[in-house]
């Protein structure tokens, strides 16, 4: 059984996109953070989606929000995918995760990042790690919010803080929760490894970041290591 989580903004046509292709797969769960879209029966194709909305609580409330998504499934699945609301995945992308997740024979792993750009190729984030590379995969030891785990990872994070970080001051910081998950989990003795290669592609909403407007098509971190 496969579980998908998702929260959305703003892109209703990138989001029906992505919902209409997870529906393919497994459960999709979908948290609308205050757009005026909603779900309809157009989006489903196999699976169900279970829909929630909320009031807008943007970057300032990220963590309230995440929270809120993985508090969403009431059942065990066997692996869980977090993505986000304007990205699309390559052909064959729940195999490819599960098989490379099979490869990794480490009783520490818990996370499996899934988009791999190439604004962070060899570059450590957040926990100052350097990544080490391996013929399948590589050890990171951070992600963001377009992974693939089981439940365990949940568990061990449990409710996500709120970021002490002042956006007033620096607008073009990160929402902290990414790093809060990276950070936690590897001063624990977890491992975070990446994919080789990017699972997943932006679509052209993701060119315009609604929490990052700052950031620039040609980002380098809009561009998929394929």
């Amino acid at each position: 059984m496969i579980c998908f989580l998702v929260t959305t903004y703003n892109r209703p046509e990138s989001c029906f996109k992505l919902v209409k292709e997870l529906t393919k797969y497994g459960d999709v769960f979908l948290l609308n953070d205050g757009s005026k879209y909603k779900v309809n029966k157009s989006w489903i194709s196999k699976y169900p989606v279970y829909y929630v909305e909320q009031e807008h609580s943007g970057k300032r409330y990220y963590n309230e929000t995440v929270n809120d998504l993985w508090s969403m499934p009431t059942k065990k699945y066997n692996y869980y995918f977090m993505v986000p609301d304007d990205m699309l995945p390559v052909n064959d992308f729940v195999e490819k995760a599960i098989k490379t997740w099979d490869k990794i024979r480490d009783e520490r792993k818990i996370c499996l990042t899934t988009y791999f750009d190439k604004g962070r190729i060899g570059k450590p984030c957040w926990t100052k790690f350097n990544p080490v590379e391996y013929p399948d995969f590589r050890l990171t030891q951070w992600t963001d919010m377009c992974f693939m785990c089981k439940k365990k990872m949940f568990d061990e994070i449990g409710k996500i803080p709120r970021s002490k970080l002042d956006w007033n001051r620096n607008p073009k910081m990160s929402t902290g929760v990414g790093a809060y998950i990276s950070s936690t989990l590897y001063k624990r003795g977890w491992n975070l490894y990446q994919t080789k290669t990017s699972l997943f592609v932006p679509q052209p909403e993701a060119y315009k970041s609604e929490m990052n407007p700052w950031r620039k098509k040609d980002d380098p971190i809009n561009s998929p290591v394929l």
